[in-house]
Parts: C-alpha cells; sequence; structure tokens
C-alpha cells in the first residue's frame, strides 16, 4: 500500500537534496525545485521547502533527511488513513456525479482539484452541494469556477450506458468505471499526486474497488490516498465543486439535446417524466427513446405498455 511522508526541510537542506537527487529527476513541476524517482518512491521538493515522499516505502529516502525531531514525529499517511481534522483547508481531489436518478440524460462524473490557494476564494463564490442550488445557479457557478481550477469531466451517453448494463454492469459499477478514468486523466494533468483524493460515497470502499477488478481493459486503478466519505461536499469543497461542474455539464447536455429535437426532455424519473416518455414515442418512436434514456428504469415499462 502507497504511503506518503511530508518534511520541512532548511533551504540548505534542499539544495543538498537537490545535488543528490540530480541524475533521478524526471521533471519540475510548477512551484517545485524538482520531482525525482527512486526504486522507493517519488519525491517532490516545493520552493516552499516543502517535501513530499510518495510510494511504496517512502521512508527509506526521508530517514535520509529527517532530523531526530522529525524521525520521532513523522507518519506514513496511508488510503485507508482518517482524513486530517483541518482536510477542509488542505489541497484535494473531490469527485461526485449527476445522472444517475435521471431516465433522460446521461450519466456525468467529474473529479475537481481545489489547491489550498483557491479553498476561501470558492467558498466565498457559494460553492456548494448541486443539489442545494437550482440549475440557472449552477450553470452560473460553473462558468466562474470552470477556469480557476484543474478537473474532468466525463460524459456517457445512455447509448453508450445502455450497451454497458447490457453486457451485465450496474450503475455502481458503471460510476466506479467512469469515477477511475476520470482520476486517471486529472492526476496524470497535475505537477503532483495530491495527498487526499475525497469520493463522495455511493458504494463502500470494498465493492467499489471489486467493480473495477472485475472490469475487462482497466489499465490503472487509482487507489493512492482515495477515501470514500458520504455527504463529502460538507467535508471540502473540491466535492461540492466537482459536484456543480457535473451538473453544469449534465444541464448543458439536455438543453442540446431539447433543443436539437425540439422536444423539452424532462428531468428526473417521476411521474411526468412517463406522462412526457409518451408523448416522445408518438412523436419519435422507441427506438428513439432508447437512445436517449436509461433503459432498464422502470420507466420504460410504463412509458410503452
Amino acid at each position: 500500500m502507497a504511503s506518503t511522508i511530508t518534511l520541512t526541510v532548511s533551504q540548505q537542506m534542499l539544495e543538498k537534496m537537490y545535488q543528490h537527487y540530480t541524475n533521478q529527476i524526471i521533471k519540475v513541476p510548477n512551484h517545485t525545485l524538482f520531482q525525482a524517482k527512486t526504486s522507493n518512491c517519488t519525491i517532490t521538493a516545493y520552493l516552499s521547502k516543502k517535501v513530499v515522499f510518495q510510494g511504496k516505502a517512502p521512508e527509506v529516502e526521508a530517514q535520509k533527511w529527517q532530523t531526530t525531531t522529525q524521525a520521532a514525529t513523522a507518519k506514513a499517511k496511508t488510503s485507508s488513513s482518517k482524513l486530517p481534522a483541518n482536510i477542509a483547508s488542505l489541497s484535494a481531489i473531490g469527485c461526485d456525479e449527476v445522472g444517475t436518478g435521471d431516465y433522460f440524460g446521461p450519466l456525468v462524473v467529474c473529479c475537481a482539484y481545489v489547491p489550498e490557494e483557491f479553498i476561501s476564494k470558492l467558498q466565498t463564490m457559494g460553492i456548494k452541494d448541486s443539489k442545494a442550488l437550482k440549475d440557472p445557479e449552477i450553470c452560473d457557478l460553473a462558468k466562474q469556477i470552470e477556469p480557476l481550477i484543474a478537473h474532468q469531466v466525463l460524459i456517457l451517453p445512455n447509448e453508450k450506458y445502455n450497451t454497458m448494463v447490457d453486457r451485465g454492469m450496474n450503475a455502481n459499477s458503471i460510476k466506479a468505471f467512469l469515477h477511475n478514468q476520470a482520476l486517471i486523466k486529472l492526476t496524470n494533468s497535475l505537477p503532483h499526486y495530491p495527498s487526499y483524493l475525497i469520493m463522495d460515497e455511493f458504494v463502500n470502499e470494498r465493492k467499489y474497488f471489486d467493480y473495477l477488478k472485475g472490469l475487462p481493459k482497466q489499465p490503472t486503478i487509482i487507489k493512492e490516498n482515495l477515501h470514500f466519505i458520504q455527504k463529502g461536499e460538507s467535508v471540502h469543497v473540491a466535492v461540492a465543486a466537482a459536484s456543480i461542474l457535473a451538473r453544469a455539464s449534465f444541464v448543458k447536455y439536455m438543453n442540446i439535446m431539447s433543443k436539437k429535437l425540439n422536444f423539452d426532455l424532462p428531468k428526473g424519473a417521476g411521474n411526468p417524466v412517463d406522462v412526457a416518455g409518451r408523448r416522445f414515442v408518438q412523436q419519435f418512436g422507441p427506438e428513439k427513446l432508447k437512445e436517449l434514456t436509461k433503459w432498464h428504469f422502470a420507466n420504460t415499462n410504463k412509458i410503452l405498455k
């Protein structure tokens, strides 16, 4: 299991580390002096004099640079450790999804990285769980935060969703697959791998990874520093930001399709959706209905009976 150790060193020590790892430097991300890779871990040295050792055996490298005090107090944090009490003020990736309970419209997942220097700004903007906001507010907030933070949105149209269900997947395994893909893309785009990844829990941790292990052609499974938290938006603004960006993408998709069809596609899965679904079938036919809906929902039988 991967672990992380963080040290704060002097400028003199930072320069010694640079000389020591010169031949193992792999890149120089923003705000760092270097990032090096050894057989034990990846070492990221920040200009702020914070050095992060991350990998299967970070203590092997960290102990070379620890003072007596640091050696006594440094603790390796694993993905199964609890989040620190001050997590709300720390840099983190937040993950959330929308569209799961909507008959029409896609399934959308988003992973968003909020560095600590942007947390206060997002909180001041009123970033909170999208379920507590109306769609116009969500779309307005999304426009404001999109250029501020790194994020990855994946939209799964219902044609592909239905194909995955036909192959034996359920909604949770599909969400696990999409979240993992979004995390791969997002973490690869960042200058360093974050210390905290917070998943708004839709299934427990064990089941989540069971779903991923059971899927074919899954190149990488993101596990390191990943935490599963119920009501994650109340724990970190990154989860709330992911929720807003995902919902805004969902709303935009629905608006585009409604305009293209000249038919107001309803959200949700209640009785008004059944009524609209019957009108849709009369106008476009059942095959077009299947193309735009989550076909396994009970709404299908109610609409077609």
